[in-house]
């Protein structure tokens, strides 16, 4: 009766000795007590980490900058106003200097018979200047340096007389563009002639 106490279904004993030829008996509590280990996937594919980041920050779009101008706007440039001589403060005879500056121009001009057909639209281009001078189209800022341009013919000084002229065409463009070219012409017959005499006078040396 002392058998009676044992109870058969105690978990690790076994109620009786195996034989040599009996499967071994497991203990199924201790297996379900592991845990159960995630299963190695070898043909799962990796992204590869690109340098200065891993596959999380490639699949990250990147922020977009805004778009640097691939060149500045230029900046304007600034404008000068025209050299201009404020009337007030010249001085002239107005009817004297129309005289000297026709006679001077007329007198250069006769005597540049080279010019030919030339001539005559110079004449011209002087009645049109002595119109506007007498009707007070011109300011005495004009009539000032038109005295100044026939002094430079006269002295022979043409280099200076076509600065002037230049001056004029920009600072008094609307007032002497109409008949400025037939001076201009005269201007440049004598700056020919000049570098004409130069070139003999360095051949008659040699």
């Amino acid at each position: 009766m002392e058998n009676c106490n044992h109870s058969p279904n105690q978990p690790g004993k076994v109620p009786y000795d195996p034989g040599w030829n009996d499967p071994p008996k497991f203990s199924y509590n201790t297996q379900q007590a592991t845990p159960n280990r995630p299963r190695n996937f070898l043909n799962k594919r990796v992204a590869f980490p690109l340098s200065g980041g891993g596959a999380v920050s490639t699949a990250q779009s990147p922020m977009s900058s805004p778009a640097i101008p691939s060149a500045l706007p230029s900046t304007p440039p600034v404008k000068l106003p025209p050299r201009t001589e404020p009337q007030e403060t010249v001085d002239i005879d107005s009817e004297h200097a129309l005289c000297e500056v026709k006679d001077i121009l007329l007198s250069l001009l006769d005597n540049s018979s080279e010019l030919g057909q030339k001539a005559t639209d110079i004449k011209r281009r002087i009645v049109v200047m002595e119109d506007m001078w007498i009707n007070e189209k011109l300011n005495k800022s004009v009539q000032f340096q038109m005295r100044e341009l026939a002094y430079a013919l006269k002295n022979e000084e043409p280099q200076k007389a076509d600065e002037i002229h230049r001056a004029l065409m920009v600072d008094h463009v609307s007032a002497v563009g109409t008949w400025m070219p037939g001076v201009k012409q005269l201007i440049h017959h004598y700056i020919a002639r000049n570098e004409l005499l130069a070139i003999d006078k360095e051949s008659s040396l040699n």
